[in-house]
């Protein structure tokens, strides 16, 4: 069997299936019965399990954290248009009565990897005048301003201010690895529950020839008691007995309709098949396990989501360190400013005495004023360095610390995992070499629990033993046969278990989660250059 789980279109038209409420009805018997394999138990729960769903849409979730955490470096652009008019009355002559300005702005601004950030605009003004005194009306400005600020100490390189973007690919991986995580224990939880069923089919049975058993002795007894060979009150003892065997029916009847119960929920049944009742078809076979402990402890480092996550939060928090000792660091911003402008009119002729305009000489427009800018006939710079910090900068030194104690923490906690995979491994192993000689023990003990009862009902056709020790012996029969089932189930068990603690438990059973692959991280080429990277002027660049 392999079964093939898309983690993220198909759950999600299960999940809205799911979403419906459903009216569990109370199971009688009167479906058709369901014929269950293992395999198809497990595919089944797979694709329809609510909590496989859930850890899926937070799959997702966390995907769409991973894309909004690059939003700081889009481009932002702005765009400013504007119209003024100015009217007032002239203090004097030398004043204007009315100004009137049309203004547009464009402007494009950007955060680097490395921490610096530009903005780029571009002007252009359109000024008119009353004012007897103006050489030019309109008046065209333009012009195309640079700004570039680089932060030198505090905030440099391209991993502190991709700090959240590597954060959340680890959640992002984190996530991935719950969903596996998720996945694997569905399907452990499906095993388990399925060989209880098993378990409790067969014990059930085991109970109903327990009871014919005590019903055959009843029936042989009442023989002996109408031909005279035993006393009436010999017939107590297996009336006893039956009533006895009954109970312990109604009790195997229950464990099975509650094992039914969580397969159902594991697989998330539709409400109409809650009624019908599940059979297995899976045989209880004893098969051999690789028992190298060392190879399925290193098999386990390497296959567990849980040491994977582990790994992912140590990093994380690598990062958040380095942040936190970058921003110990003085802020020192290297400041840079480039302008080029034009300016142009109208120019005015006017009557030396009036100051009336008296004509408009030709030119001077807009264009004008934009080919100064585009022929760098106005430049102009300014560079400068800013620097603060605080004087004893207790909150960053601090927060310093503290995330080196959580990185160190973490790093622990990921040894102390290691540990106990490898624990769980061994126990696991354990576990099935125990099982596997108790059904060698428990099938002895069955075997020989056959023959005394054969031996203990010829002794009482021969009159040399009594009902009781008949019934005895028949119980024990019954509990050799339940033991001897309940060994194989846990073998089952113990041999899914031991999967599970390796961490191979759907490759065991053939099952391939596709997930789609992460995208490739933005700025990984600035990351190839070093000295863009505050690590490579960092203390601990060097321990990496």
């Amino acid at each position: 069997m392999k079964t093939r789980i898309i983690a993220i279109a198909l759950t999600m038209v299960s999940a809205a299936a799911a979403g419906q409420a459903q009216e569990i009805p109370e199971p009688s018997g009167e479906g058709p019965a369901i014929q269950l394999s293992l395999d198809e138990a497990i595919s089944r729960a797979a694709r329809a399990n609510l909590g496989v769903q859930i850890q899926d849409f937070q799959y997702m979730e966390a995907r769409q954290r991973l894309k909004g955490s690059e939003g700081p470096f889009d481009w932002f652009t702005t765009a400013l248009v504007q119209t003024s008019t100015d009217e007032t009355i002239p203090q004097s002559e030398f004043d204007a009565s009315l100004e009137e300005q049309d203004l547009l702005r464009l402007g494009v601004s950007q955060l680097l990897p490395t921490g610096g950030s530009y903005n780029v605009g571009f002007t252009t003004v359109e000024r008119s005048t009353n004012s007897r005194f103006s050489r030019f009306d309109p008046v065209f400005f333009s012009g195309l301003d640079f700004n570039f600020t680089q932060p030198l100490f505090r905030d440099f390189g391209v991993d502190v201010t991709t700090r959240n973007i590597r954060i959340a690919r680890n959640n992002l991986g984190i996530s991935r690895e719950e969903f596996r995580r998720a996945m694997i224990e569905t399907v452990l939880s499906v095993e388990q529950a399925y060989y209880d069923l098993i378990f409790a089919r067969q014990n059930l049975e085991v109970r109903r020839q327990s009871l014919g058993l005590a019903r055959d002795q009843e029936r042989i007894t009442q023989i002996r008691i109408d031909v005279g060979a035993s006393a009436p009150l010999d017939i107590l003892q297996p009336r006893v007995a039956v009533a006895t065997r009954q109970e312990e029916i109604i009790v195997a009847e229950a464990s099975v309709r509650d094992a039914e119960d969580r397969l159902r929920t594991l697989m998330n049944l539709p409400a109409d098949q809650w009624a019908s009742e599940i059979i297995p078809t899976e045989e209880l076979e004893v098969h051999d396990v690789d028992l190298d402990t060392v190879s399925a402890v290193a098999l386990a480092w390497e296959l567990r989501p849980e040491v994977r996550q582990s790994e992912l939060q140590t990093a994380s928090s690598e990062i958040g360190y380095r942040f936190a000792r970058n921003q110990v660091l003085p802020q020192v911003d290297l400041q840079i400013d480039y302008g080029l402008t034009g300016v142009s009119g109208t120019e005015l002729e006017r009557d030396p005495v009036t100051g009336e305009v008296i004509n408009r000489l030709p030119g001077g427009g807009l264009g004008d004023a934009v080919d100064q800018v585009l022929g760098f006939d106005l430049p102009g710079w300014t560079v400068g360095v800013n620097f603060a910090m605080p004087v004893r900068n207790i909150g960053a030194r601090a927060e310093a610390r503290r995330a080196e104690l959580e990185m160190r923490r973490l790093a622990q906690s990921e040894e102390q995992l290691r540990q106990d995979i490898a624990v769980e491994v061994r126990q696991a192993l354990r576990d099935i070499e125990r099982f596997e000689r108790q059904i060698e023990a428990a099938r002895a003990a069955r075997e020989a629990a056959e023959q005394n009862v054969d031996a203990e009902r010829k002794r009482f056709d021969n009159g040399m033993t009594t009902n009781f020790n008949v019934l005895e012996v028949q119980q024990e029969l019954a509990d050799a046969r339940s033991r001897e089932i309940a060994a194989q189930v846990n073998f089952q068990k113990a041999v899914s278990f031991f999967h599970r603690s390796v961490g191979n438990l759907l490759q065991y059973h053939g099952i391939e989660v596709d997930e789609p692959e992460l995208e490739k991280a933005p700025f990984s080429s600035w990351q190839r250059v070093k000295m863009l990277n505050y690590g490579f002027w960092s203390d601990d660049f060097q321990d990496e």
